[in-house]
């Protein structure tokens, strides 16, 4: 019985210990999303409106009497180049799990795949073509100025006609409890078409249209892949906090459990006690 209450004792330490930890981890996810949260609301107004003005300028553009940019030419050939962001920490919940089950559709023995994060190089790096991890630690300093390097890196590759296309597997943050594991094409850019609801005279530009468009497109690029990035960080913050606030609610349930069996066992343990003192006594009277 004394074995009993001891080893009860003893976990309901050790689950308060790692309760401890959990909280601890909850707090600092949720200092970090906090402050990711206010970067992505304000760079979903800028890249909005880098998109709309982009958009406008190419609908300006004349392809068929000037040259096309590089980025919405179509490279022959079949083979591909994944960018493929990852977490580098564990203790995230199911981040890398809904990851690594979309790039396990797409990425192949044929396919040169850039790893950013540690995760994704480990696990794939014998299961592609080519793995480089040259930029594994980019998320974890994610400036404008990096992204611009980086963007360049794969503006050359492109235009050298080594990939039909660029793609990105990354998280789509959908909300504080929710993301997704989604893959998007990078390059070609897609060109898309501005709806409007109102009529709408298209800007004049000083200058060749095409010109503003070789300037405006890569910022928007930029942008995007920033963008990209972001949102995986934002979203790996998401699922560690959401899991560890689970993780610090199971052990307070563990822990109400181990305390109900502690008492219960000890309350036995002074029955018991009170028990033999009585049979003991009325032994002793007889």
């Amino acid at each position: 019985m004394a074995q009993s209450l001891l080893a009860v004792r003893k976990r309901i330490n050790t689950v308060q210990s790692i309760r401890k930890i959990t909280k601890a981890m909850k707090l600092i996810a949720s200092s970090r999303y906090n402050k990711l949260k206010e970067i992505y609301d304000s760079n979903t107004a800028y890249i909005s409106s880098l998109k709309y003005a982009m958009e406008l300028c190419l609908q300006r553009v004349d392809f068929e009497k000037t040259a096309i940019p590089t980025c919405l030419t179509k490279n022959p050939g079949n083979k591909k180049l994944y960018i493929f962001i990852t977490p580098t920490l564990g203790l995230c919940g199911s981040y890398y799990y809904n990851l690594d089950k979309l790039a396990k559709k797409y990425l192949t023995k044929d396919d040169d795949c850039i790893f950013i994060g540690e995760k994704g190089y480990k696990h794939y790096k014998n299961k592609v073509n080519l793995a480089i991890h040259d930029y594994v630690g980019l998320n974890e300093n994610l400036t404008l100025n990096n992204v611009n390097y980086f963007r360049h890196e794969l503006d050359k590759l492109y235009r050298d006609n080594l990939y039909s296309a660029i793609y990105i597997i990354y998280t789509k943050y959908l909300s504080s409890m929710s993301t997704e594991a989604r893959i998007e094409q990078l390059l070609p850019l897609k060109e898309a078409k501005v709806n409007y609801e109102k009529p709408l005279k298209l800007p004049f530009f000083d200058g060749q249209s095409a010109k503003v468009a070789d300037l405006i497109v890569p910022h928007y690029l930029d942008a995007l892949i920033y963008r990209y990035f972001l949102e995986s960080l934002i979203s790996e913050q998401t699922c560690r906090k959401n899991s560890m606030e689970n993780a610090t609610s199971s052990a307070d349930k563990l822990i109400y459990n181990l305390k109900l069996e502690y008492n219960k066992i000890r309350q036995q343990k002074i029955t018991q006690e009170i028990t033999e003192i009585v049979s003991g006594n009325n032994d002793t009277l007889s």
